[in-house]
């Protein structure tokens, strides 16, 4: 009893039968889980499965818990970004878990003060404009503008539109680009000023309206601020488990 190979042996003889009689657990095939394959496939498909379908939606959930408890028992999990990617977003799904209903309207009210210039509109111009490619067109497109010539008619042809409404300072810089929008500052009411530039060319501008910024009131967009109040919740809720969980962790930076 004093020899080391001795004991060698019989431990692993020991766990060797032990191996052959440690079975891996059930694959339970039962009423719930048909009751869940087959409202899934409902939930899909619009339609029960018949007998038939259930059988084989049966028989691909077996074999799929087999390959998926084989992989598990051969470590295929073990530091595979993707696997590792899917289970932090599940984990993160279930942290953001917040109740709409706790949500009250005093709530809604502060939020949307808090936050109100997310929900205040821009400057917004509608403007008109002349475009024309040869600056030497500007002196003879300004005096025709002043006898009163339909505008709508002057310039060269383009892609670009002759008249924005209520759009603001970038919208109209994704129309006409960024060195036309720096010179709206220089346009009046009214009134044809030019030559302004852009990318495409040249432009004779007017200045129809200038809308000052507006806060949308509550009534008109409640629905949208109610889901920025959630995600924020969610954020929220996320960050706190984060740091909840970050206490039980030591992180060791090399």
């Amino acid at each position: 009893m004093k020899e080391p190979l001795l004991w060698f042996v019989l431990i692993g003889a020991s766990l060797f039968v032990a191996d052959q009689f440690n079975e891996a657990d059930a694959i339970v095939v039962n009423d719930v889980v048909r009751k869940q394959i087959a409202t899934l496939w409902e939930t899909q498909m619009g339609l029960k499965p018949s007998d038939d379908e259930l059988d084989s939606l049966v028989h691909d959930w077996v074999r799929e818990e087999v390959f998926y408890r084989e992989a598990l028992r051969l470590g295929l999990d073990q530091e595979d970004t993707i696997v590792r990617r899917r289970l932090v977003q599940k984990l993160g799904f279930l942290a953001r878990e917040v109740d709409d209903e706790s949500i009250t309207a005093k709530d809604i009210q502060a939020y949307y003060r808090e936050n109100i210039a997310d929900y205040t509109l821009p400057i917004r111009y509608s403007l008109s404009q002349v475009y024309f490619k040869n600056p030497a067109q500007y002196d003879s497109l300004m005096h025709r503008l002043a006898e009163g010539s339909n505008w709508k008619e002057l310039g060269d042809s383009s892609m670009l539109p002759r008249s924005l409404v209520r759009k603001s300072e970038r919208r109209v810089t994704s129309t006409f680009g960024t060195e036309f929008t720096t010179q709206l500052t220089g346009l009046i009411e009214g009134k044809w000023i030019g030559p302004i530039t852009s990318a495409f060319g040249n432009h004779i501008v007017r200045l129809e309206q200038l809308t000052p910024e507006e806060q949308r009131p509550l009534a008109f967009i409640e629905k949208q601020v109610i889901a920025d109040l959630l995600h924020q919740r969610r954020e929220d809720s996320l960050n706190d488990y984060y740091r909840e969980l970050l206490d039980q962790y030591e992180v060791v930076y090399e």
